[in-house]
C-alpha cells in the first residue's frame, strides 16, 4: 500500500507540473516582445495579387490578423527580388511603397518602425511594429546613394547578397563555380559597402554569401 500511495502522489505532482508548464509557455509566449526577422508576405502578395490586411487563409502562411493571433510584435518585412530583375532598386522601392500602403491604411494596427524607440511605442500601443529588411545587395545596383536612400525609408539591415552575386561580393550558391568573377568574397568596393552600413547603422544579414565573402 506505502508504494502504491507514494507512485500516486509522485504521479499527481507530474500532472501538476505539466499543468502548469502548459499555462506558464502561454504566458511567456504573450507577455513577451516576440520579433519575426524575416517574412517574404510582400512579394508573394505582388505575385498573387494579395493584400495582407485581408483574410488570407489557406493561401499564404500569414496575415495581418493571423499576426496578432499568433501574438507576433515585430515583423521585418523582406524586400526581395531575384538577380534577373532588370530593375531591382525600383522594384525594391515598389514593394516598399506597398509596406507603407498597408500601414496607411491600418493605421490602428501597424506602425512603421526605423529605430527601438519607435518600437516601444509600437508595442505599447499594441501595434505590429513593422520594419524592413533587404534581402540582396544588388537592390542598391552598386551606389552607395541609393543604399542611403533604402535606409532613408526604413531598412535596417541588408543581406550582402542573395543567392546570386554581386560586381563586390560572391554569394554562397555561386562562390566555387567557374562563371565566377576573379575576385572571391568582398572586393574594394564591397569593403566601402560594408563600411557605409557601419556608418549609417545598418545591420549586415550573412545569410546567403559565400565563405569568403563572410
Amino acid at each position: 500500500m506505502r508504494m502504491k500511495r507514494f507512485y500516486l502522489i509522485i504521479t499527481c505532482w507530474i500532472f501538476f507540473l505539466i499543468d502548469v508548464t502548459a499555462q506558464s509557455y502561454k504566458e511567456l509566449h504573450f507577455n513577451s516582445i516576440l520579433c519575426d526577422s524575416h517574412n517574404d508576405i510582400i512579394s508573394t502578395c505582388i505575385e498573387k495579387v494579395y493584400r495582407f490586411d485581408e483574410d488570407l487563409t489557406g493561401k499564404t502562411h500569414s496575415d495581418l490578423n493571423r499576426m496578432f493571433e499568433a501574438g507576433i510584435d515585430v515583423q521585418v518585412f523582406s524586400i526581395w527580388c531575384d538577380g534577373t530583375e532588370k530593375q531591382p532598386y525600383a522594384f525594391a522601392n515598389r514593394e516598399i511603397d506597398t509596406l507603407y500602403a498597408w500601414i496607411k491604411r491600418n493605421p490602428g494596427k501597424m506602425m512603421l518602425v526605423k529605430n527601438s524607440a519607435e518600437l516601444i511605442q509600437a508595442v505599447q500601443q499594441h501595434k505590429l511594429a513593422s520594419m524592413i529588411g533587404v534581402e540582396g545587395g544588388h537592390m542598391m545596383e552598386d551606389d552607395l546613394d541609393k543604399l542611403d536612400s533604402l535606409y532613408a525609408r526604413g531598412t535596417r539591415y541588408m543581406t550582402l547578397t542573395w543567392n546570386n552575386n554581386t560586381s563586390w561580393a560572391t554569394s554562397a550558391k555561386h562562390e566555387t563555380d567557374s562563371s565566377n568573377p576573379a575576385h572571391k568574397g568582398l572586393n574594394d568596393f564591397g569593403r566601402q559597402v560594408v563600411q557605409h552600413m557601419n556608418k549609417i547603422g545598418m545591420m549586415l544579414d550573412l545569410s546567403h554569401v559565400g565563405e569568403q565573402t563572410f
